[in-house]
C-alpha cells in the first residue's frame, strides 16, 4: 500500500543539533547536503555542478538567499518546525514525485493548508524546503515558522490533516481507482436493499422468524412511545429510555446480513484511503455507536412515527414520459446532423437526452439540454436542473434553481413538485400551494403529498380524494393509500384493491401486507419495518457518496475544471448556428 510519512519536530530558540548546528545552520545543511536537487532558472541539477548553489525553495520559488534565510531562522525569537515528508522510492517513481519541481508545486499550492493547521495567519507564514533524492526514501525537509512568534501550534490532529492533504494530492490517480471500486459498491447498494426487503417479506411469509419478530416487536413498542411524545419526533429530543430503544433497533439492523455487508464495504474502502497517510486505520465501530451514521437513528424514528399515519414520499427518481427516443440505427447521426443546421429546441433536447441516457458524455448532455432549455423547452430545463442536482452537470451549478424555475413557470408538474420540496423549510405555506399546483398538473407524488398535508390538518375527506387520485400506477403509493383506506377510512374493499394492484406489479411489501391482513396481523407494522430498511439502505448509500465526494479531487468525469472550461470554449467555437 502506498503511503506518505510526515515527521514534524520543532526547534526552540538557541537549539543546537547533535553536530552543534544552529537552526540557521541546519537550514544551510539541508539546502547544500549531498543529494539535494537544485532548481535554477528552470534547470535542474545536483550540488557540486555550480559553486555556491543550494536547493532551498519557498513561496518566492527558487530565488532564496541562503545566508539571509539562515540568519533569519537563527535570530527568530519563536519556535521553528522542521518537517520531514518522505515517500518510498517505488512510490515516488510511480506517482511522479521523484523531482524537486513536483515538490515545489505541491508545497507552494498547499502552504495555506499548512498555515491553517498550525494556527498561522497565511500572510505571516514563513517557510523554506529542499528535496533530497535519496535512493530508498526520497524526501523533503521543510522548515516552517511565523513572522508573529506566538502564533504557531501544531497538534497531532494538525499533522494528520497535513498528511491527509498531501497524500490526496500525491496519490490522486491511484485514489481514483479506489473511488471506482467505491462507485461499484455504491451502485450495488440500492439493489441489495431491494433484495433484502424481498427476503424479509419471504421470511415472514414462510414463517421463518429467526430475525423478524424482535425488530417488529421493538418497532411496535417505539411507535407506541412516539405517539405519546409531545416534542419533535427526532432522536435528539427523545428521553433516555426511548433513545436506548432506538439504538437497540439500529443494532438489529446492523446485525442483518445484507446491511452488515454494506457497512463492511463502506468501512473497508475508508480504510484503504486512510492507509495512504497513516498506519492507524480506524476501528470498525458498531453502526449503532458510529456518529457518522447517526442519521440511521432518525431513520428508525421516522419509520416508527409514520406507522400509524401517512408516510412521507421517499427520495426516489421521478418516473414520467420523456417521449421515448427512436431506436433506429441512424438516430444519433440524424440528430447530430440536424442540430448543426436547425435552430430546433426539440432536436437539441433529443440529442441532449441521447448523451444523458445512452453515453457517459455528460458534458455534451449538459450543452444540448441547456440550448433546448434556453429556447423555452420546459422538459429540457427540468432535466438541466436534475443534472445539477444529481452532480452530473458541473459547469454552472449555480444555475440549478434558475432552470428549475423555468420549468415551474411553464407549469410542468414534476418541476413544481421539486420546487415545493425546496420551499418546505423556507416557506411551508408557499410550498403547500406549489404542491397543489403540481398535483393539479398530474404529479402523483404531489397528489399524495398534498393529500397528506390535508390529512394532517384534519381534512380527511378532501385528503381521501387526493390519495385515491395519486394511486394510479405507482406501487409504493398504492400500498400506502391501500393501508390508509383500510385502517383509517375503513374502506376495506377499496384498500385491498389498491394493495392487490401493487402486489400484481411485483411489489413485495404489498404482498406481505395482504398476507398480514388475512392473518389478522397489524400490517402497518410490517410496512413500517420495510420502510426502515429502505431508509437505512439509502443512508448507507449517502454515506458512501459523502466519503467519495470528500476525497475526490477530480470532478465528476475525471476532468479538472480548467480543462472542462477549455473544452467548452472549444466547442462554442466550433458549433455555430
Amino acid at each position: 500500500m502506498a503511503k506518505i510519512i510526515v515527521k514534524a519536530p520543532f526547534y526552540k530558540p538557541g537549539h543546537r543539533t547533535e553536530s552543534g548546528q544552529s537552526r540557521g545552520g541546519y537550514a544551510h545543511y539541508i539546502g547544500t547536503r549531498e543529494g539535494v536537487e537544485i532548481l535554477r532558472s528552470g534547470m535542474a541539477g545536483y550540488i557540486g555542478e555550480r559553486r555556491g548553489s543550494h536547493g532551498l525553495f519557498s513561496d518566492e520559488g527558487v530565488d532564496v538567499s541562503l545566508s539571509k534565510i539562515s540568519e533569519e531562522i537563527d535570530n527568530h525569537p519563536g519556535n521553528v518546525w522542521g518537517f520531514i515528508i518522505s515517500l518510498r522510492r517505488e512510490d515516488a517513481e510511480r506517482v511522479g514525485y521523484n523531482s524537486a519541481e513536483q515538490w515545489v508545486n505541491l508545497l507552494r499550492s498547499r502552504r495555506n493548508v499548512i498555515a491553517k493547521e498550525m494556527g498561522i495567519t497565511p500572510s505571516n507564514l514563513r517557510w523554506v524546503a529542499a528535496y533530497h533524492n535519496k535512493e530508498t526514501n526520497p524526501h523533503v525537509h521543510m522548515m516552517v515558522w511565523s513572522s508573529r512568534p506566538g502564533e504557531p501550534y501544531l497538534s497531532r490532529e494538525g499533522i494528520h490533516n497535513i498528511k491527509q492533504t498531501l497524500a490526496s494530492d500525491i496519490f490522486r490517480q491511484e485514489h481514483l481507482q479506489i473511488y471506482k471500486k467505491q462507485t461499484e459498491v455504491r451502485d450495488d447498494i440500492k439493489e441489495r436493499c431491494r433484495q433484502h426487503i424481498a427476503e424479509l417479506s419471504a421470511q415472514i411469509k414462510d414463517g421463518n422468524h429467526a430475525f423478524s419478530p424482535e425488530i417488529i416487536m421493538k418497532m411496535e413498542l417505539l411507535s407506541a412511545k412516539l405517539s405519546n411524545h409531545k416534542g419533535k419526533k427526532v432522536y435528539g429530543y427523545l428521553d433516555k429510555n426511548t433513545k436506548e430503544l432506538v439504538k437497540d433497533i439500529v443494532k438489529l439492523l446492523g446485525d442483518d446480513e445484507q446491511i452488515s455487508a454494506m457497512y463492511d464495504a463502506w468501512h473497508s474502502y475508508k480504510c484503504e484511503i486512510v492507509r495512504t497517510y497513516t498506519d492507524e486505520v480506524p476501528d470498525k465501530i458498531p453502526i449503532e455507536d458510529n456518529e457518522e451514521f447517526k442519521s440511521v437513528r432518525n431513520a428508525v424514528v421516522k419509520s416508527a412515527a409514520e406507522i400509524f399515519s401517512p408516510s412521507a414520499q421517499p427520495e426516489r427518481e421521478i418516473s414520467y414520459d420523456y417521449a421515448e427516443l427512436k431506436e433506429r440505427k441512424n438516430d444519433f447521426d440524424y440528430l447530430s446532423f440536424h442540430a448543426d443546421f436547425r435552430d430546433d429546441p426539440m432536436i437539441f433536447y433529443r440529442l441532449g437526452r441521447y448523451y444523458l441516457e445512452k453515453t457517459d458524455d455528460m458534458e455534451n448532455a449538459e450543452w444540448w439540454l441547456r440550448k433546448a432549455a434556453d429556447r423555452g423547452l420546459e422538459l429540457a430545463a427540468y432535466l438541466v436542473y436534475k443534472g445539477y442536482r444529481d452532480g452530473k452537470f458541473t459547469e454552472n451549478p449555480s444555475d440549478k434553481l434558475r432552470y428549475l424555475r423555468m420549468a415551474v413557470d411553464a407549469g410542468f408538474g414534476y418541476a413544481e413538485y421539486e420546487y415545493a420540496k425546496y420551499l418546505m423549510d423556507k416557506s411551508p405555506e408557499e410550498a403547500k400551494e406549489y404542491f397543489k399546483r403540481a398535483a393539479s398538473h398530474g404529479s402523483f407524488q404531489a397528489e399524495y403529498t398534498y393529500g397528506k398535508m390535508l390529512f394532517d390538518e384534519g381534512k380527511r375527506e378532501e385528503a381521501k380524494e387526493w390519495f385515491e387520485r395519486s394511486a394510479r400506477t405507482d406501487a409504493w403509493t398504492q400500498t400506502r393509500v391501500g393501508l390508509l383506506l383500510y385502517y383509517e377510512y375503513e374502506d376495506y374493499e377499496a384498500g385491498k384493491a389498491f394493495l392487490s394492484s401493487a402486489a400484481e406489479q411485483g411489489y413485495e411489501p404489498a404482498r406481505e401486507v395482504l398476507r398480514s391482513i388475512e392473518q389478522g396481523l397489524n400490517a402497518r407494522i410490517v410496512i413500517g419495518v420495510c420502510d426502515l430498511f429502505y431508509y437505512a439502505g439509502n443512508i448507507l448509500n449517502e454515506r458512501s457518496e459523502d466519503m467519495y465526494s470528500q476525497e475526490h479531487t477530480i470532478d465528476y468525469h475525471g476532468i479538472d475544471k480548467k480543462q472542462r472550461r477549455e473544452n467548452q470554449a472549444k466547442r462554442q467555437g466550433i458549433l455555430m448556428y
